[in-house]
């Protein structure tokens, strides 16, 4: 029965703690002052870091004062300094092109011709041997109520009243906020991977639908105690309706009572949990490599369907000895995609690619409920290794819909099995509700080793690594491991469960 109310109200659906030698910074433009996320900090032979969306950068624990470091942005000077001479903000400049005639004429390609280009050469151009990285990832969600209202047309239930729903829709947290951050290796390609977790944080918030079904539970009680025998109860929104008689309601109430378990059963739990978690990573990662530009079933179809996009190249720019075109895209005949790639002019192979939806993906309304796939958006950031081949450094994706409720909610106590039998009981509401949720997945590749087909295969993981849950972002957890600079958001994260830490 808590699952039908819960299914009915919701419509029936500052830097890393510094410490000796560890060295931060923010990254800036020189000229506009502006900071520079993203940006590639290399700090040793297929070692670096990469700025996080505040332009934040932290060196690993035991960096030495005289290690050089190379900063380098698209559409800025590559610049190297060493770590002794960092200040609280890093400035570099925008890159200046002196382009001759003869280039500009041996350049002169459409937006469309410069990704036939890119298309033909992903063979060639992408690193898709087996290979080993190590990397940090960020998996984050939001989720926000901006409207949610019910009022009391009826109710025969003294206890349920206007006052009674107002106070438990006030205990209903209008936002929420939860991260997961995992340290691990890959081994793999693009086809095949395997993953062993190292350390995973979990910043843990309860959602609002947690405080929808806290309010469930005080609705079934209240109607546990109206019942009698030979009653049922039955939940109408509109022209939907479920019925339920008084014995299956008190026993699903029983059922859903936690039982408590024994020792060999929790080491069950604890065996198991660690076995999702790390099979949860490694989905996501396995999702984001088949979210590339060059698959044909990503979501973004700006490759596979350009005649519906316009391009627009809008100049140069130069990423370390290279010089690359500047190519923006808006959706023409109705796609759904606007952004910005930044392609090389000598092989063609693309060095970052940011987009963003400008419509919803898809939108469904019926009886009330509606639904809205809002928010698609994302960023790829390849880089060229040794033999000049691209591998990635940083991909990160959004994913969110906003949905709402507006229509009638009505519990029926009724006595008999008959349609026109006596009600005993009876609660209208009226309900709006309007909510909206955001995925976000932040993934950053620091280390690149080959890896042969033998070792591969002979490969073995486990799922003994670090898990901890936290109620406060706790920086020392990281102590001694390269990870992405968490934003202000993150370190200031506090969570509305106020129950001890749990592992």
């Amino acid at each position: 029965m808590r699952t039908l109310i819960i299914k009915a109200l919701l419509l029936i659906s500052s830097s890393v703690f510094s410490q000796q030698l560890e060295f931060s910074a923010v990254l800036a433009d020189a000229q506009t002052k502006e900071i520079i996320p993203f940006a590639t900090i290399q700090y040793g032979e297929n070692k670096g870091v990469v700025t996080n969306d505040e332009g934040v950068f932290v060196l690993p624990e035991g960096t030495s004062a005289e290690t050089k470091i190379k900063v380098s942005s698209l559409g800025y000077e590559e610049t190297e300094i060493s770590v002794s001479a960092l200040k609280d903000t890093l400035f570099i400049k925008p890159s200046s092109i002196a382009l001759t005639e003869v280039f500009l004429s041996d350049k002169d390609l459409s937006g469309e011709e410069i990704l036939e280009r890119v298309l033909a050469k992903i063979d060639s151009n992408y690193n898709f041997e087996l290979s080993k990285k190590r990397f940090f990832y960020r998996s984050s969600f939001f989720n926000n109520i901006s409207r949610l209202d019910m009022e009391v047309e009826e109710s025969t239930i003294p206890e349920i009243d206007q006052k009674f729903v107002n106070n438990a829709l006030s205990q209903i947290p209008r936002y929420v906020d939860s991260y997961t951050e995992y340290l691990g290796d890959f081994y793999g390609n693009y086809e095949e991977q395997k993953i062993q977790p190292i350390k995973i944080a979990n910043l843990y918030n309860p959602t609002n639908e947690e405080g929808v079904e806290e309010l469930g539970e005080r609705l079934e009680q209240i109607i546990k105690d109206n019942l009698g025998e030979d009653t049922y109860v039955k939940v109408k929104s509109g022209l939907l309706g479920v019925k339920m008689d008084s014995e299956e309601f008190l026993e699903d109430m029983e059922a859903a009572e936690p039982k408590e378990k024994t020792p060999e059963e929790k080491v069950k739990d604890s065996i198991k949990r660690y076995e999702n978690i790390a099979n949860g990573l490694q989905r996501r990662i396995g999702n984001n490599l088949n979210s590339m530009f060059w698959k044909e079933d990503f979501t973004l179809d700006v490759f596979e369907k350009s005649r519906k996009y316009e391009f627009d190249v809008a100049g140069y720019t130069q990423i370390g000895n290279d010089i690359a075109y500047v190519i923006n895209f808006e959706p023409k005949r109705g796609a759904d995609f606007k952004g910005k790639m930044f392609v090389s002019t000598e092989d063609f192979g693309l060095y970052r690619l940011d987009y963003e939806n400008v419509k919803p993906l898809k939108k469904f309304k019926l009886f009330g409920v509606s639904n809205k796939e809002d928010v698609y958006s994302g960023k790829m950031i390849f880089a060229k290794n040794e033999s000049g081949k691209y591998n990635p450094k940083y991909i990160e994706r959004s994913a969110g819909n906003t949905f709402g409720v507006d229509r009638p909610l009505t519990l029926l106590v009724k006595k008999g099995s008959w349609i026109w039998n006596k009600r005993l009981k009876e609660l209208d509401l009226e309900m709006d509700i309007i909510a909206s949720n955001v995925s976000k997945s932040q993934w950053i590749i620091y280390d690149d080793e080959s890896l042969s087909k033998d070792a591969y295969a002979s490969l073995e993981t486990n799922n003994n690594f670090d898990y901890k849950k936290f109620k406060k972002y706790n920086a020392e957890f990281w102590d001694g491991y390269n990870i992405m600079e968490p934003n202000e958001a993150i370190k200031s994260f506090s969570s509305l469960d106020e129950s001890e830490e749990t592992e």
